[in-house]
């Protein structure tokens, strides 16, 4: 089979490479590349750029109409868990399946928690005050805080979600959970939590009463901007807003009102409204820890989402198995 990888990291394309073995695969780092090479009568992978083709792209590369007209494409597989970048009522309307890695599985969702556990620490203990300390030649400075005991409210309750829980167990603090469908009676026991509730009920309820609102969920109608003037204005003064999960569950304009004011005191983002993100975005003139999207880019997750790609193309190709099609339906009644 023909494959195109639009994968940013040249790394990763070299950890999925070997597990797609006999299959014609190349290439791309952006989109741009690709569809100029579409274009050029002479493209480089010619031999690839065939009638039959896979596409697997990376979070936050845009599929859409441009790239999906291209007649060739006859599946899409997501490098991860979200697909907000692809136009999913085109590709059904094309007969297209678009396919992703579920982090239950894969070591996604330990790295993506791991990265969060991160950032509750770095904001806790001002690691941006710290590096201004050495870079000025300053000891004994900024103080910091303990996040033992803090309050932690997790706004899903997937994989990532839990392994941020099974984390934060070891604080001894208070923990908040949230999920899309109402949870049993005796979830939050079960779990070991303080509560569990619905995002849709609880999310107002919970800003009140946690230190660290951390967005694990995925960017769906009732998740985008979550985090709005008016959210903003329930959450503890002082509080902290962590976001592992898409630039878009957050209005920027709110965060950067909310860190203006001292309302939020500070945010850990691995995700933003544009990718690749610059430090001249406004974003970063407040107390913003800051990593690329490099949530997943572990080299244990990376392998684990590798694999899960290859054996959802193999199981597509050679059973029309649709296990993790997230169009399955749209297609069919198209």
């Amino acid at each position: 089979m023909n494959i195109i990888a639009i994968l940013r990291s040249k790394e990763m394309f070299g950890i999925l490479k070997p597990y797609l073995p006999g299959h014609n695969i190349a290439h791309y780092t952006d989109k741009k590349d690709f569809l100029d090479d579409i274009k050029d009568a002479g493209h480089k992978n010619l031999s690839v750029l065939a009638d039959d083709l896979i596409l697997i792209v990376n979070a936050g590369i845009e599929i859409d109409k441009d790239v999906l007209s291209f007649a060739g494409i006859k599946l899409i597989q997501q490098f991860g868990v979200g697909y907000e970048n692809v136009d999913i009522d085109y590709a059904s309307e094309k007969g297209i399946p678009v396919f992703n890695t579920p982090t239950a599985g894969t070591y996604n969702a330990v790295s993506v928690a791991e990265l969060t556990l991160f950032f509750i620490i770095a904001l806790a203990r001002d690691y941006n005050g710290c590096i201004n300390a050495i870079n000025h030649g300053v000891a004994n400075q900024p103080m910091g805080s303990s996040i033992f005991g803090k309050k932690f409210g997790i706004v899903g309750l997937g994989g990532v979600g839990l392994e941020i829980v099974r984390l934060l167990k070891v604080t001894g603090g208070e923990i908040y959970g949230l999920k899309h469908n109402k949870p049993a009676d005796d979830y939050a026991k079960n779990l070991g939590i303080k509560f569990a509730g619905t995002i849709d009920n609880d999310f107002k309820y919970m800003l009140s009463l946690v230190d660290y609102v951390i967005l694990a969920v995925p960017l769906e109608k009732n998740t985008e901007n979550l985090i709005n003037d008016e959210t903003v204005d329930l959450m503890k003064t002082g509080s902290y807003i962590i976001n592992t999960g898409r630039a878009g569950l957050i209005k920027k304009s709110s965060l950067i009102n909310g860190l203006k004011s001292g309302k939020i005191k500070g945010a850990g983002l691995d995700v933003y409204w544009k990718e690749p993100v610059h430090i001249s975005d406004e974003i970063f003139h407040f107390n913003v820890i800051a990593t690329p999207h490099i949530g997943g880019a572990t080299y244990e997750s990376i392998g684990d989402i590798s694999r899960m790609c290859a054996e959802n193309i193999t199981g597509w190709l050679e059973k029309g198995d649709l296990t993790n099609c997230v169009n399955k339906d749209l297609i069919t009644k198209n």
